[in-house]
């Protein structure tokens, strides 16, 4: 759906007047300008405060220029200008848009996002649940959004938090009770347009979205405690013989987690040359004397009641007077 307005102040001889035209879909801003008696040299431009705006686009078979702003703000308000030329002159057209002209834009706009607002849907998130609504546009300065539980209006607070994008309307409930069941309302004010939408969070929908919320907090748990090596191996590691090999990564995890190398898939045991020394959340292995027999693929493996993970590294033994070669797939 396109809304125009025609706008005749400041046509060219050329000219067949310009058009302002919003896009519902995403809250842009479309002006166009029609001129005639053109020839194949004519040169159309656009202008913005006196600076030539190199995105405009000029069709000559139709003699329409067009230029398309995303995401229409108030850094876009300003003098635009329309120029064509050629070797028997110039001729422009100039639009006004700041004032009024820029309101009525915005209103116009913000009346669109608010008709485009879909029906409320209730989601359960990690952290309570979410009711929302999407709209194709929504403007601050020209749209305002209140909310209703059992048609008293709500507060940001500490378990309730609202908010907006360019595309959507949100209300959070944080640490859903029994208490936050019943009807919630949106009101959507954009000049003289003022939409209201409802849903009722109770009864299975209030069971679905707990049901929900539980399992997502209950899943970021698992991830935030779960046995993970953070950062500290290299993919690969090239030492020569007779050297000390240090490696060192970090972990975490709650309950701490167990530790065990491998290499080549087979538990390390750590003998001889072979060490291992936790420090905190640090985990080092150290090979003293390396031979072209400790080379191979390494693995640190932790685990705890959350799950588990493998960091690896690549370890390459070249012998003196060698130069590091290339590994190959091991």
């Amino acid at each position: 759906m396109n809304i125009y307005k025609d706008n005749r102040v400041g046509q060219g001889s050329r000219g067949r007047g310009k058009t302002i035209s919003k896009n519902s879909e995403s809250g842009s801003q479309q002006r166009s300008h029609t001129v005639t008696n053109t020839k194949k040299e004519t040169r159309f431009q656009w202008f913005f405060q006196r600076a030539e705006l190199p995105d405009g686009q000029y069709d000559p078979e139709t003699g329409t220029g067009l230029l398309c702003i995303e995401e229409l703000s108030k850094k876009d308000k300003g003098i635009y200008r329309a120029m064509v030329s050629d070797d028997r002159g110039e001729d422009d057209t100039i639009l006004d848009l700041t004032g009024d002209a820029l309101d009525a834009i915005f209103t116009e706009l913000g009346r669109i996002g608010a008709l485009s607002a879909t029906p409320l849907k209730i989601q359960g998130t990690e952290e309570g649940i979410r009711i929302f609504s999407k709209v194709k546009y929504y403007n601050v300065e020209y749209m305002k959004t209140t909310w209703f539980h059992k048609d008293k209006r709500l507060e940001s607070g500490d378990r309730i938090r609202t908010g907006t994008t360019l595309d959507e309307i949100w209300l959070h409930i944080l640490d859903p009770k029994d208490s936050d069941k019943g009807k919630y309302t949106l009101e959507i004010a954009a000049g003289k347009e003022v939409r209201q939408l409802s849903t009722d969070l109770s009864g299975q929908a209030f069971e679905d979205a707990m049901a929900e919320h539980q399992r997502l907090k209950a899943l970021a748990i698992i991830e935030k405690n779960r046995a993970k090596v953070v950062r500290g191996l290299p993919d690969v590691a090239t030492i020569m013989e007779d050297k000390t090999l240090c490696l060192t990564c970090v972990i975490s995890g709650d309950p701490t987690p167990e530790i065990s190398w491998l290499k080549n898939d087979q538990p390390v045991t750590f003998l001889d040359r072979y060490r291992m020394e936790v420090r905190g959340t640090e985990v080092t292995i150290t090979i003293e004397k390396v031979n072209s027999d400790d080379s191979g693929r390494y693995g640190v493996f932790v685990k705890n009641k959350y799950g588990s993970e493998t960091g690896q590294v690549t370890i390459s033994v070249f012998k003196h007077g060698d130069e590091p070669k290339e590994l190959k797939s091991m």
